[in-house]
């Protein structure tokens, strides 16, 4: 068995968790006691988000020296989860991004309730999320739907799924937001850290780690690799001049540089998206945040947004890897092309974007 080590990160998960493995049959976690307690000074890390460069390091180190190859962190208020690893080889730790752990979660709730479930299944995920689960849901046969960014638009989504019929089973957004189960249509990393367990101890009992499970699930459904993250952005004004220059006078754009735009959907004021019959996106629209979605016909899918709550310009950039395709050659393709569409669309020096250290 896998030995797990768990941090609260200074807030108000331990106490939980512990009922939660308690709750799941499983052996106890090693718990990082610098940071079991609630402390809203967050003494041990320079900002408490399990998300963040450097956030993990007490933790990987407090399981290197207990013998943990797992590390489950929440953050402090315990709504969220993220995973980390120890690789057998390299002895060296790494971190899952939300869609990946979004992806396996997903993966194992069909295989061990999904394919039995009386009701269709549904499962939803934000718009800026990993088009992997979609993949899965078409291959197995169970419902897919995309939402707005944000657990009152995924869960809401849900409540409306179930009221159609549909037992909705898992939600999550790439940013380590987890719902399991149609208890309550919300994100929470209690729950999720008891179902990651559960199905890392299943993994490990077959021989393999969870990196593993992962490449086997890309061997089977498509490789998935994606490019997050922002800028720093502190003139609101700048976000909207971003935008307007990729709506290009409401004519859009067939191309950047020598990337050819297979559609695009806009989720501003009044809203397009170039798939529809009547050109009208079929998600909500905003005139205070909108969104813009490229998608390209080499299979990169490329996602704008400002932030709602910080000074942030986001970007989500993916790529479905073709049939046959080495994955250092995908890896190279993304990188390229992320590189050049960042500069030729959003202009960092020319609009005082700051780049994050991430």
């Amino acid at each position: 068995k896998p030995k797990i080590a768990y941090t609260a990160m200074h807030g108000v998960g331990h106490v939980f968790a512990v009922k939660s493995f308690e709750i799941f049959n499983l052996d106890p976690f090693y718990s990082v006691p610098e940071q079991q307690e609630p402390d809203y000074t967050f003494p041990t890390v320079s900002f408490p988000n399990p998300e963040e460069k450097g956030a993990l390091t007490l933790a990987t180190k407090f399981a290197d020296e207990h013998g943990c190859v797992i590390v489950l962190a929440n953050d402090p208020d315990a709504d969220r989860l993220a995973v980390a690893e120890k690789c057998r080889k390299t002895k060296e730790w790494s971190t899952f991004t939300g869609d990946q752990i979004g992806t396996m979660l997903g993966h194992w709730i069909w295989e061990s309730i999904g394919k039995d479930c009386e009701k269709p299944v549904a499962m939803c995920a934000s718009t800026v999320s990993s088009k992997m689960l979609g993949a899965i849901a078409k291959a197995e046969g169970f419902t897919f739907v995309e939402t707005l960014t944000g657990f009152k638009w995924i869960g809401s989504q849900a409540v409306k799924l179930g009221l159609e019929g549909y037992r909705t089973l898992f939600l999550y957004e790439e940013a380590i937001g987890f719902c399991c189960g149609d208890v309550v249509a919300d994100k929470d990393g209690l729950t999720a850290m008891g179902v990651m367990a559960e199905l890392a101890l299943n993994v490990y009992r077959g021989g393999l780690s969870l990196t593993d499970h992962m490449e086997s699930l890309y061997a089977k459904y498509g490789i998935f690799e994606s490019r997050n993250g922002y800028y720093f952005c502190y003139e609101p004004s700048t976000v909207h001049k971003i935008i307007d220059n990729m709506r290009n006078g409401g004519t859009y754009m067939d191309s950047v540089g020598p990337y050819e735009v297979e559609s695009i959907r806009d989720l501003g004021e009044p809203g397009y998206d170039s798939t529809s019959d009547d050109k009208k996106p079929s998600l909500p629209t905003s005139k205070s945040s909108p969104m813009i979605t490229l998608k390209f016909t080499n299979g990169v899918v490329a996602q704008f947004r400002a932030s709602g709550t910080e000074p942030k310009f986001k970007y989500y950039i993916e790529i479905q890897g073709k049939p046959g395709v080495r994955r250092d050659v995908i890896v190279k393709e993304l990188e390229t092309m992320t590189a050049f569409i960042l500069e030729e669309l959003l202009r960092p020096s020319e609009n005082d974007l700051v780049p994050s250290k991430l």
